[in-house]
């Protein structure tokens, strides 16, 4: 469905990717783990076209996106959850459900607002609320909500546990294995490692924008190299 080939990213003379190549098949869930500035969230910026590549290529579904504005990334089917939320503060949730389909005209938009309150009903609780004024947790889900209304194939989620309390990271990770089990597919970025991994199909290791590693979630969660580096020994 996704496959990077070579990718080189520099933000001015920093070299943040160093040729990476990665790929996501239809209906999986992919991890990406790594430290700090190892270049994670660079990884799916380059992917949703927020930043530009030097090197190599960006293909989805046959057709390579890696020149295309963010935009139209969005209308082919890729939507980016970034990390630190980014919703409109100063709007109410149901305005910040509303931006997220900006990119469609059918008349299933109502619907499809329907459905994300039944997957966050605590959104349902607060449709009127400006979201500036929500919880963090509430902030994630509306977040995550909002990037369903663009009705992704591939979503794109920046840590979506960064500054949650452990029970709302728990609630997050089994709707993310909700909305992989109704069809899309997921490319995750996430300092939780632990989560991430028990969560992947497969997963990829970054460090200073190289791939080190790559296997089955599974298998990397039982790699000792990982286990020291990332799981607490």
């Amino acid at each position: 469905m996704l496959a990077i080939k070579d990718l080189q990213v520099y933000y001015g003379a920093i070299h943040a990717l160093k040729g990476l190549c990665v790929d996501v098949d239809q209906g999986e869930i992919v991890s990406i783990i790594g430290s700090n500035g190892a270049g994670k969230s660079t990884l799916l910026r380059a992917i949703s076209g927020i930043i530009r590549c030097k090197e190599g290529s960006v293909t989805f579904e046959g057709e390579e996106i890696d020149n295309l504005p963010a935009h139209l990334v969005v209308q082919k089917g890729i939507v980016h959850c970034p990390e630190g939320r980014r919703i409109f503060t100063n709007m109410s949730v149901l305005e910040n459900l509303k931006l997220g389909a900006f990119c469609r005209k059918d008349a299933e938009i109502l619907s499809d607002i329907e459905k994300a309150l039944d997957l966050f009903p605590r959104l349902r609780e607060r449709i009127k609320q400006n979201a500036g004024t929500l919880s963090g947790g509430e902030q994630q889900m509306l977040a995550i909500g909002r990037a369903l209304m663009a009705r992704p194939r591939l979503l794109l989620l920046d840590e979506p546990s960064l500054g949650l309390a452990p029970n709302l990271v728990t609630e997050i990770f089994s709707i993310i294995r909700r909305i992989n089990s109704e069809g899309v597919t997921l490319l995750l970025v996430e300092q939780n490692a632990h989560r991430a991994l028990d969560l992947a199909n497969r997963a990829y290791v970054l460090e200073t924008g190289r791939i080190v590693l790559n296997d089955t979630g599974k298998a990397l969660l039982d790699n000792p190299a990982v286990r020291e580096a990332y799981l607490g020994g």
